[in-house]
């Protein structure tokens, strides 16, 4: 990967801040009973737009409809397949907020617990920073992806294959600022994921099947070390060399997962259906790890979405627990994406 894909790979998913707002409510579409013929053209249309794959699920009462078009690799010619993989980038946040709710349910933390209780001096002036304020963004600490001088040193060597310890990762993000104020940032969660480990003596991959994946049978989702994962859709080669290939440790607990859009769904649906318990707590507070919006249709809905270059998606819930649409590309339109979603919300 060359210079230029690699800034774009660390700047995209830096760039996964709420949604933008919703656009005026889109013209009647089919009813319910053709929901399979809006997910085929929302996978179609996201082709046509210049993705090389797509898969849209969308699960609605109890019924799933998904679909899946374009090409999972366009060099070799191999079809998107609804069991393709994607790195979900900052999808994976959601992940990593249920665990730390969870263990605030167990009690082996607390939102009010501090870094300077429980990772004294690792952001320099960062330890009255409560676990709640790096749930919701609102802890002022700076997001290493966008220090300049993380972008420069990432782009050489291959340093994007190689492994990148969470601390490596922190030393770049700098001292906190306007704490309170909601700024998006990737050191939060990585620091959540520090505080994961610290608190279970166990590593945040391993916490995140044992506590997540295993107990809900989602047998795709994974943090890997693997450069090239099984069955992982091939990212468009936007920069002339690619990106499919670079370390997940790069963005770990804030991005680093990689799953398929069924899992994806299954997991928000356990969230919002009260399954996972830890959905009311995410809610409650208004949003940690997920972000709230209502739709022009009248749905008040949960969702994140996921950048990295060469890769897009957004997983999105109805509050009820009802709906979940989870799109996938091998391809960075974020935009897309999220409007996609929007739409088969309010089908």
């Amino acid at each position: 990967m060359n210079r230029l894909g690699v800034m774009s790979l660390v700047v995209a998913l830096a760039a996964c801040s709420p949604a933008p707002p919703a656009s005026p409510a889109p013209a009647a579409g089919p009813p319910r009973s053709d929901l399979a013929l809006a997910v085929r053209a929302a996978a179609d249309d996201l082709v046509a737009r210049g993705a090389p794959g797509a898969v849209v699920h969308v699960h609605d009462a109890g019924v799933t409809r998904e679909a899946a078009a374009g090409f999972a690799d366009a060099a070799a010619g191999v079809p998107m397949r609804p069991d393709h993989r994607f790195r979900i980038a900052s999808i994976t946040k959601t992940f990593t907020a249920a665990v730390v709710l969870r263990l605030v349910r167990e009690r082996e933390l607390s939102l009010e617990d501090t870094l300077g209780k429980l990772l004294p001096g690792v952001v320099p002036g960062a330890d009255g920073v409560t676990v709640t304020q790096l749930l919701s963004h609102t802890s002022g600490i700076p997001d290493y992806l966008t220090d300049p001088r993380f972008s420069a040193i990432i782009t050489k060597d291959g340093r994007h294959t190689r492994n990148w310890p969470p601390r490596a990762l922190l030393g770049y993000a700098g001292k906190p600022s306007q704490r309170g104020a909601h700024h998006y940032s990737n050191s939060n969660f990585i620091l959540l994921g520090l505080i994961i480990e610290k608190t279970t003596g166990r590593p945040y991959g391993q916490v995140i099947r044992s506590r997540i994946t295993e107990p809900l049978a989602l047998r795709a989702t994974e943090l890997t070390d693997d450069l090239l994962p099984h069955r992982l859709a091939r990212a468009r080669y936007g920069d002339g060399q690619g990106a499919t290939r670079v370390s997940s440790s790069i963005f770990w607990s804030a991005g680093g997962l990689v799953s398929t859009a069924r899992d994806v769904a299954a997991f928000y649906r356990a969230l919002f259906t009260r399954s996972l318990p830890e959905g009311k707590a995410m809610t409650d507070h208004g949003g940690l790890g997920v972000f709230p919006e209502e739709l022009p249709c009248g749905i008040r809905a949960w969702s994140h979405s996921g950048l990295i270059h060469g890769y897009s998606g957004v997983a999105m819930s109805s509050e009820d627990g009802r709906r979940q649409v989870v799109i996938q590309l091998n391809h960075s339109d974020h935009g897309g994406v999220v409007s996609q979603a929007r739409k088969l919300m309010c089908r």
